[in-house]
Protein backbone atom coordinates (compact mmCIF):
# COMPACT_ATOMS: atom_id res chain seq x y z
CA UNK A 1 0.00 0.00 0.00
CA UNK A 2 1.84 3.59 -1.08
CA UNK A 3 0.64 6.20 1.11
CA UNK A 4 -0.76 8.62 -1.67
CA UNK A 5 -2.47 5.57 -2.80
CA UNK A 6 -3.84 4.93 0.74
CA UNK A 7 -5.32 8.61 1.00
CA UNK A 8 -7.36 8.05 -2.33
CA UNK A 9 -9.01 5.07 -1.17
CA UNK A 10 -10.63 6.59 1.94
CA UNK A 11 -12.95 7.92 -0.91
CA UNK A 12 -14.41 3.80 -1.35
CA UNK A 13 -13.65 2.58 2.15
CA UNK A 14 -13.83 4.65 5.03
CA UNK A 15 -12.18 1.89 7.19
CA UNK A 16 -9.53 0.66 5.53
CA UNK A 17 -9.10 -2.42 7.97
CA UNK A 18 -10.74 -4.52 5.26
CA UNK A 19 -8.32 -4.14 3.21
CA UNK A 20 -5.00 -4.15 5.34
CA UNK A 21 -3.75 -4.06 8.60
CA UNK A 22 -3.13 -5.77 12.31
CA UNK A 23 -5.71 -6.82 14.82
CA UNK A 24 -4.94 -7.07 18.49
CA UNK A 25 -6.78 -9.94 20.31
CA UNK A 26 -6.19 -13.04 23.12
CA UNK A 27 -6.87 -17.02 22.43
CA UNK A 28 -9.56 -18.35 24.67
CA UNK A 29 -9.70 -21.97 24.96
CA UNK A 30 -7.22 -24.76 25.11
CA UNK A 31 -3.77 -24.59 26.13
CA UNK A 32 -3.95 -21.22 24.23
CA UNK A 33 -5.87 -20.19 26.49
CA UNK A 34 -4.53 -16.15 27.28
CA UNK A 35 -2.12 -15.78 24.16
CA UNK A 36 -2.40 -12.37 23.11
CA UNK A 37 -1.80 -12.56 19.62
CA UNK A 38 -1.98 -10.18 16.58
CA UNK A 39 -2.48 -10.41 13.46
CA UNK A 40 -1.54 -8.67 10.53
CA UNK A 41 -1.99 -8.61 6.72
CA UNK A 42 -1.23 -6.63 3.60
CA UNK A 43 -3.45 -6.48 0.67
CA UNK A 44 -1.32 -8.79 -1.53
CA UNK A 45 -2.37 -11.82 0.22
CA UNK A 46 0.28 -12.09 2.83
CA UNK A 47 -1.23 -12.87 6.56
CA UNK A 48 0.66 -13.77 9.62
CA UNK A 49 -0.17 -14.17 13.18
CA UNK A 50 2.80 -12.43 16.01
CA UNK A 51 2.48 -14.00 19.31
CA UNK A 52 3.03 -11.42 21.40
CA UNK A 53 2.67 -13.52 24.94
CA UNK A 54 6.03 -16.07 23.15
CA UNK A 55 8.65 -13.50 22.20
CA UNK A 56 6.71 -12.21 19.43
CA UNK A 57 7.13 -14.77 17.38
CA UNK A 58 5.12 -15.89 13.94
CA UNK A 59 2.70 -18.47 13.93
CA UNK A 60 0.50 -19.32 11.34
CA UNK A 61 1.33 -17.58 7.81
CA UNK A 62 -0.64 -17.84 4.71
CA UNK A 63 0.22 -16.60 1.17
CA UNK A 64 -3.60 -15.66 -0.73
CA UNK A 65 -5.06 -18.28 1.42
CA UNK A 66 -2.14 -21.42 1.24
CA UNK A 67 -0.88 -22.21 4.32
CA UNK A 68 3.21 -21.68 3.93
CA UNK A 69 4.47 -22.17 7.68
CA UNK A 70 4.54 -25.66 9.85
CA UNK A 71 0.97 -25.79 11.71
CA UNK A 72 1.58 -29.14 13.94
CA UNK A 73 -0.37 -31.14 16.61
CA UNK A 74 1.11 -29.11 19.54
CA UNK A 75 -0.43 -26.24 18.61
CA UNK A 76 -0.19 -22.80 20.22
CA UNK A 77 0.26 -23.47 23.99
CA UNK A 78 0.48 -20.48 26.83
CA UNK A 79 4.17 -20.08 28.47
CA UNK A 80 2.62 -21.23 31.75
CA UNK A 81 2.74 -24.83 30.27
CA UNK A 82 6.41 -24.32 29.80
CA UNK A 83 8.88 -26.51 31.80
CA UNK A 84 12.63 -26.23 30.96
CA UNK A 85 13.41 -30.22 30.67
CA UNK A 86 15.90 -31.36 28.49
CA UNK A 87 14.20 -32.44 24.84
CA UNK A 88 10.76 -32.35 26.53
CA UNK A 89 10.50 -29.03 27.87
CA UNK A 90 11.17 -27.17 24.10
CA UNK A 91 9.06 -30.04 22.24
CA UNK A 92 6.02 -30.27 24.26
CA UNK A 93 5.70 -26.85 23.49
CA UNK A 94 7.04 -26.62 19.43
CA UNK A 95 3.99 -24.90 17.93
CA UNK A 96 6.13 -25.18 14.79
CA UNK A 97 4.79 -22.10 13.20
CA UNK A 98 6.46 -19.91 10.79
CA UNK A 99 9.54 -18.53 13.55
CA UNK A 100 9.92 -20.17 16.59
CA UNK A 101 12.79 -18.13 18.38
CA UNK A 102 15.90 -20.29 19.96
CA UNK A 103 18.32 -18.61 22.63
CA UNK A 104 19.42 -16.36 23.89
CA UNK A 105 22.21 -17.88 25.95
CA UNK A 106 21.44 -21.25 24.58
CA UNK A 107 20.26 -23.51 21.35
CA UNK A 108 20.59 -26.83 20.35
CA UNK A 109 20.75 -29.85 22.19
CA UNK A 110 20.41 -29.89 25.83
CA UNK A 111 23.84 -29.50 27.63
CA UNK A 112 25.18 -29.32 31.19
CA UNK A 113 28.23 -26.44 31.81
CA UNK A 114 29.37 -25.75 34.93
CA UNK A 115 26.49 -27.79 36.93
CA UNK A 116 24.16 -26.14 34.84
CA UNK A 117 21.74 -28.05 32.97
CA UNK A 118 20.47 -25.84 29.65
CA UNK A 119 17.22 -27.88 27.87
CA UNK A 120 16.35 -28.21 24.16
CA UNK A 121 16.62 -24.61 22.32
CA UNK A 122 17.02 -22.70 25.39
CA UNK A 123 13.62 -20.15 27.09
CA UNK A 124 13.61 -17.55 25.25
CA UNK A 125 10.69 -18.87 22.92
CA UNK A 126 8.81 -19.08 25.93
CA UNK A 127 9.12 -15.91 27.35
CA UNK A 128 6.35 -13.08 26.86
CA UNK A 129 6.88 -9.67 25.70
CA UNK A 130 6.56 -6.54 27.50
CA UNK A 131 6.57 -2.62 25.95
CA UNK A 132 4.45 -4.01 23.02
CA UNK A 133 3.59 -1.42 20.64
CA UNK A 134 2.07 -1.82 16.72
CA UNK A 135 2.01 0.70 14.20
CA UNK A 136 2.42 1.99 10.67
CA UNK A 137 5.24 3.90 9.62
CA UNK A 138 6.34 4.63 5.67
CA UNK A 139 9.52 4.03 4.21
CA UNK A 140 10.00 5.62 0.44
CA UNK A 141 5.77 6.01 -0.02
CA UNK A 142 5.77 1.88 1.05
CA UNK A 143 3.44 1.40 3.87
CA UNK A 144 4.80 -0.93 6.52
CA UNK A 145 3.13 -2.58 9.50
CA UNK A 146 5.21 -2.76 12.53
CA UNK A 147 4.95 -4.27 15.80
CA UNK A 148 7.99 -3.90 18.39
CA UNK A 149 8.28 -5.46 21.90
CA UNK A 150 11.12 -6.27 24.59
CA UNK A 151 11.72 -9.81 25.73
CA UNK A 152 13.98 -10.37 29.03
CA UNK A 153 16.19 -13.63 29.78
CA UNK A 154 17.13 -13.39 32.99
CA UNK A 155 18.23 -15.19 35.97
CA UNK A 156 19.25 -14.30 39.61
CA UNK A 157 23.25 -15.07 39.47
CA UNK A 158 23.00 -15.55 36.33
CA UNK A 159 22.17 -13.32 33.07
CA UNK A 160 20.22 -10.32 32.25
CA UNK A 161 19.64 -9.78 29.04
CA UNK A 162 16.70 -8.12 26.39
CA UNK A 163 15.61 -9.13 23.35
CA UNK A 164 14.40 -5.84 21.74
CA UNK A 165 12.38 -6.70 18.55
CA UNK A 166 11.14 -5.08 15.74
CA UNK A 167 8.67 -7.19 12.86
CA UNK A 168 7.46 -5.21 9.76
CA UNK A 169 5.47 -6.51 7.48
CA UNK A 170 6.05 -5.03 3.47
CA UNK A 171 2.06 -4.11 2.15
CA UNK A 172 3.51 -3.36 -1.49
CA UNK A 173 5.92 -6.50 -1.22
CA UNK A 174 5.36 -9.98 0.39
CA UNK A 175 8.36 -9.66 2.59
CA UNK A 176 8.46 -10.08 6.32
CA UNK A 177 11.91 -8.37 7.89
CA UNK A 178 12.65 -9.35 11.82
CA UNK A 179 14.77 -7.18 13.45
CA UNK A 180 16.56 -8.50 16.80
CA UNK A 181 18.56 -6.13 19.23
CA UNK A 182 20.53 -7.98 22.07
CA UNK A 183 21.44 -5.98 24.88
CA UNK A 184 23.44 -7.06 27.64
CA UNK A 185 22.07 -5.12 30.78
CA UNK A 186 24.53 -6.99 33.01
CA UNK A 187 28.48 -6.81 34.33
CA UNK A 188 29.39 -9.99 32.90
CA UNK A 189 29.92 -11.63 29.38
CA UNK A 190 26.98 -13.97 28.50
CA UNK A 191 26.81 -16.66 25.43
CA UNK A 192 24.99 -15.40 22.31
CA UNK A 193 23.49 -18.46 20.69
CA UNK A 194 20.16 -17.41 19.07
CA UNK A 195 18.83 -19.72 16.40
CA UNK A 196 15.84 -18.50 13.99
CA UNK A 197 13.90 -22.14 13.57
CA UNK A 198 12.36 -20.74 10.53
CA UNK A 199 9.52 -23.77 9.51
CA UNK A 200 7.51 -24.65 6.43
CA UNK A 201 4.96 -27.33 6.23
CA UNK A 202 2.21 -28.67 3.98
CA UNK A 203 0.57 -27.65 1.03
CA UNK A 204 4.17 -25.41 1.14
CA UNK A 205 5.87 -28.11 2.14
CA UNK A 206 5.22 -31.66 -0.21
CA UNK A 207 6.95 -34.45 -1.97
CA UNK A 208 9.05 -32.98 -5.28
CA UNK A 209 9.38 -29.56 -3.58
CA UNK A 210 12.82 -28.48 -3.72
CA UNK A 211 16.27 -26.09 -1.50
CA UNK A 212 18.34 -24.24 -2.61
CA UNK A 213 21.48 -22.73 -0.98
CA UNK A 214 23.55 -19.80 -1.30
CA UNK A 215 26.10 -20.99 1.24
CA UNK A 216 28.84 -22.50 -0.57
CA UNK A 217 29.09 -25.94 1.62
CA UNK A 218 26.80 -28.75 3.33
CA UNK A 219 27.68 -31.33 5.36
CA UNK A 220 25.13 -34.06 7.50
CA UNK A 221 24.97 -33.99 11.41
CA UNK A 222 25.21 -37.91 11.44
CA UNK A 223 25.23 -41.35 9.92
CA UNK A 224 21.53 -41.03 9.02
CA UNK A 225 22.01 -37.35 7.63
CA UNK A 226 24.86 -38.99 5.44
CA UNK A 227 22.76 -42.31 3.92
CA UNK A 228 20.16 -39.25 2.66
CA UNK A 229 22.74 -36.94 1.69
CA UNK A 230 22.40 -37.36 -2.20
CA UNK A 231 18.77 -36.00 -1.76
CA UNK A 232 19.23 -33.06 0.90
CA UNK A 233 17.93 -30.72 -1.30
CA UNK A 234 14.71 -32.78 -2.11
CA UNK A 235 11.48 -33.07 -0.02
CA UNK A 236 9.84 -36.20 -0.10
CA UNK A 237 6.44 -37.03 0.65
CA UNK A 238 5.93 -38.17 4.60
CA UNK A 239 6.72 -41.80 5.64
CA UNK A 240 5.83 -43.68 9.01
CA UNK A 241 8.59 -44.11 11.60
CA UNK A 242 11.46 -42.35 9.16
CA UNK A 243 13.89 -40.33 11.30
CA UNK A 244 14.94 -37.10 11.03
CA UNK A 245 17.78 -35.48 8.78
CA UNK A 246 19.43 -32.31 9.44
CA UNK A 247 22.26 -31.12 7.47
CA UNK A 248 24.63 -28.07 8.02
CA UNK A 249 24.61 -24.98 5.67
CA UNK A 250 28.24 -22.81 5.86
CA UNK A 251 30.12 -19.96 3.74
CA UNK A 252 29.68 -16.95 2.17
CA UNK A 253 29.60 -13.72 3.96
CA UNK A 254 26.94 -11.27 3.95
CA UNK A 255 23.32 -11.90 2.95
CA UNK A 256 23.14 -15.36 2.19
CA UNK A 257 19.70 -17.20 1.52
CA UNK A 258 17.28 -20.32 1.68
CA UNK A 259 14.55 -20.90 -0.56
CA UNK A 260 11.98 -23.35 -0.45
CA UNK A 261 10.44 -23.61 -3.72
CA UNK A 262 7.35 -25.76 -5.07
CA UNK A 263 6.58 -26.08 -8.54
CA UNK A 264 3.10 -26.93 -8.25
CA UNK A 265 2.13 -24.13 -6.50
CA UNK A 266 4.07 -22.16 -8.54
CA UNK A 267 5.25 -20.19 -5.10
CA UNK A 268 8.79 -20.39 -3.02
CA UNK A 269 9.49 -18.80 0.34
CA UNK A 270 13.03 -17.27 0.79
CA UNK A 271 14.73 -17.05 4.36
CA UNK A 272 17.43 -14.32 4.17
CA UNK A 273 20.42 -13.86 7.07
CA UNK A 274 23.50 -12.18 7.28
CA UNK A 275 26.21 -14.87 7.54
CA UNK A 276 28.51 -12.61 9.08
CA UNK A 277 26.32 -12.89 12.20
CA UNK A 278 24.45 -15.48 11.42
CA UNK A 279 27.01 -18.40 9.90
CA UNK A 280 25.44 -21.58 9.99
CA UNK A 281 22.32 -22.66 8.50
CA UNK A 282 20.42 -25.72 9.69
CA UNK A 283 18.80 -27.48 7.24
CA UNK A 284 16.13 -29.77 9.41
CA UNK A 285 14.06 -31.98 7.24
CA UNK A 286 11.92 -34.27 9.21
CA UNK A 287 9.71 -36.82 6.82
CA UNK A 288 8.13 -38.49 9.55
CA UNK A 289 4.49 -38.63 8.97
CA UNK A 290 2.51 -36.90 11.36
CA UNK A 291 5.50 -34.60 12.19
CA UNK A 292 6.19 -33.85 8.76
CA UNK A 293 8.18 -30.70 8.67
CA UNK A 294 11.52 -28.02 6.94
CA UNK A 295 13.54 -25.71 8.69
CA UNK A 296 16.00 -23.21 7.41
CA UNK A 297 17.25 -22.15 11.10
CA UNK A 298 20.16 -19.78 10.34
CA UNK A 299 21.67 -19.27 13.41
CA UNK A 300 25.32 -18.03 15.97
CA UNK A 301 26.44 -21.02 16.71
CA UNK A 302 24.79 -24.04 15.32
CA UNK A 303 22.33 -26.52 16.57
CA UNK A 304 24.74 -28.60 19.08
CA UNK A 305 24.05 -26.73 22.01
CA UNK A 306 25.79 -24.27 24.25
CA UNK A 307 28.82 -27.19 25.90
CA UNK A 308 29.74 -27.79 22.19
CA UNK A 309 29.98 -24.03 20.67
CA UNK A 310 32.43 -24.15 23.78
CA UNK A 311 34.27 -27.19 23.14
CA UNK A 312 35.06 -26.18 19.86
CA UNK A 313 35.45 -22.32 20.17
CA UNK A 314 32.29 -21.30 18.15
CA UNK A 315 30.61 -19.41 21.16
CA UNK A 316 30.07 -16.12 20.65
CA UNK A 317 29.88 -13.65 23.57
CA UNK A 318 27.94 -10.56 24.42
CA UNK A 319 30.02 -8.10 26.44
CA UNK A 320 28.58 -6.55 29.58
CA UNK A 321 26.79 -2.69 28.19
CA UNK A 322 27.24 -4.47 24.56
CA UNK A 323 24.05 -4.25 21.99
CA UNK A 324 24.18 -6.75 18.71
CA UNK A 325 22.46 -6.82 16.07
CA UNK A 326 20.58 -9.58 14.16
CA UNK A 327 18.58 -9.58 10.85
CA UNK A 328 16.65 -12.53 9.33
CA UNK A 329 13.79 -11.74 6.21
CA UNK A 330 11.06 -13.93 4.83
CA UNK A 331 9.96 -13.28 1.09
CA UNK A 332 7.58 -14.79 -0.95
CA UNK A 333 7.40 -15.11 -4.53
CA UNK A 334 5.58 -16.22 -7.41
CA UNK A 335 6.91 -14.70 -10.28
CA UNK A 336 8.99 -17.54 -12.27
CA UNK A 337 11.64 -14.89 -13.00
CA UNK A 338 12.13 -14.19 -9.34
CA UNK A 339 12.14 -17.69 -8.48
CA UNK A 340 14.75 -18.17 -11.42
CA UNK A 341 17.06 -15.85 -10.47
CA UNK A 342 17.38 -17.02 -6.94
CA UNK A 343 18.04 -20.65 -8.41
CA UNK A 344 20.83 -19.03 -10.83
CA UNK A 345 22.66 -17.92 -7.50
CA UNK A 346 22.56 -21.40 -6.06
CA UNK A 347 24.75 -24.38 -7.78
CA UNK A 348 21.44 -26.94 -8.54
CA UNK A 349 21.66 -29.40 -5.89
CA UNK A 350 18.54 -31.70 -5.89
Amino acid sequence: MYQDKKESLRMYAGDLSGLYGMRDYTFNEGRAKGVRAIDMRNDKGLECTVLVDRCLDLSYFSYKGINIGLVNKVAISAPAFYNEDGLRGFLKQFNGGLLATCGIITSGAPSTVDGRAYGLHGDIGNLPAENVNKYEQVVDNEVALCISGDVRETCVFGENLILHRTICMRTEQNIIEVEDVVENCGFAAQPLMNLYHYNFGYPMLDGGAKCYFSAADVTPRDEGAKKQFEKYALMEAPEVGRPEECFIHTGGSGEQFAMLHNEKLGLAVIVHYDADRLPFLCEWKCCLAGDYALGLEPSVAGFWGLEHAIEKGIVKYIKPGEKILLKTKIEIADNVEVINQFRSKCKENA
